[in-house]
């Protein structure tokens, strides 16, 4: 799914590039990933709207219409949004086309067509599922250390890993920045909150603003289409028997919850006994 610096840079790409351009025609080949809160047919309902505004809530790419009217997109696990200059094609597993008025077109693009795209009224926005039940905005100035702290006093007895993926915690932190944000404060994911001092908190906090700062730059820094996923950029996600860039120790892989976790076993030392100890086989390989 898009995380929180790829969705900075996609808003960042659509407030200069479609902000003020009217939606003349919806092109639908998958309805299935349409909704909307208003009783008369998708297209009907957009067509027309003048785009105001991108926003993000979360996962959620929020455009806001003219006439209080909103589109709301979350492109979940392999959702894309393609803009579509004349000349080009359509990316593969086209789901639907927003046309604009300068001839170009918003593209979403799913292979797994689970991604969701709801058109409603303003006031009607908290009928969209998870929309409104997000948990504070890591990109705002409410995540304050304060805040933070009382958030993980609440939540003690998770799996840090765990916390930090919650969208109904902290929004919106991915599997792949989650695995960055512990590798940088050396935490292994499987410890819980209660096992974090005061000073390993401190250090998480500071983590998840200076990774997310940090991906985000390097987000922009690729100036790629917004359809395509920047990632050559992370340290130890997808890196498995790599070597650590900290320490050379192989990047291992384990699960949590049903998810894929990166970690470096040297440079992220587990808090209690696990089934597998990747440093006491590191060191059996090597001796």
């Amino acid at each position: 799914m898009p995380e929180l610096p790829d969705l900075l840079y996609i808003r960042e790409y659509l407030r200069t590039n479609v902000v003020s351009r009217t939606i003349s025609e919806v092109g639908i080949k998958q309805p299935v990933v349409l909704r909307t809160t208003l009783g008369e047919p998708f297209d009907e309902s957009i067509r027309n709207r003048k785009i105001e505004d991108v926003r993000i809530r979360g996962p959620f790419l929020h455009f806001l219409l003219s006439g209080d009217r909103d589109l709301i997109l979350n492109l979940m696990l392999a959702g894309r949004l393609q803009h579509q200059h004349e000349g080009e094609r359509p990316e593969r597993y086209l789901c639907c086309s927003f046309y604009l008025d300068d001839g170009t077109k918003l593209n979403l693009c799913d292979s797994t067509i689970m991604a969701k795209v709801y058109s409603s009224a303003r006031n009607h926005i908290h009928l969209i599922p998870r929309f409104s039940n997000q948990g504070v905005d890591i990109s705002s100035a409410a995540f304050t250390p304060e805040v933070f702290l009382s958030l993980t006093t609440r939540h003690r007895r998770k799996q840090v890993r765990v916390f930090l993926t919650d969208q109904t915690i902290v929004s919106a932190i991915g599997n792949a920045y989650a695995d960055e944000i512990l590798f940088h404060a050396r935490i292994h994911p499987k410890t819980f909150i209660a096992q974090l001092g005061s000073t390993q908190l401190e250090q998480l906090y500071s983590s998840i603003i200076g990774v997310l700062d940090w991906a985000t730059e390097e987000v922009r820094k690729a100036a790629q289409p917004i359809h395509m996923k920047v990632r050559d950029h992370l340290r130890v996600r997808n890196r498995k028997e790599m070597p650590c860039p900290r320490c050379g120790t192989t990047i291992r892989r384990e699960g949590v919850r049903g998810h894929d976790v990166f970690f470096c076993p040297n440079c992220q030392p587990p808090t209690r006994r696990h089934f597998l100890d990747w440093r006491n086989l590191d060191n059996e390989k090597h001796s």
